[in-house]
């Protein structure tokens, strides 16, 4: 037969664990989500502007260096 005290327990723990499986968090990620893009879409722009403006400076000292070579070609 079973023990008084090992069902009691054992309807206690039971009891607690759908209890606890019941109450759990839900968690909203659309708001974490649509920050993380947020972000992410300003730190590419900034990227990209960054990127631009590198590349306009190489090619202006490119530029530069390609007149001063004919520059002193003609001159020669």
């Amino acid at each position: 037969m079973f023990n008084f005290k090992s069902v009691l327990a054992a309807l206690i723990i039971s009891g607690t664990a759908a209890t606890a499986s019941a109450d759990e968090l839900v968690i909203d990620t659309t708001d974490l989500h649509a920050s993380i893009t947020a972000d992410l879409a300003i730190s590419m722009q900034e990227l990209k502007a960054q990127l631009d403006e590198d590349t306009n400076t190489i090619l202006i000292a490119q530029t530069s260096d390609e007149e001063s070579t004919e520059k002193s070609e003609l001159a020669e």
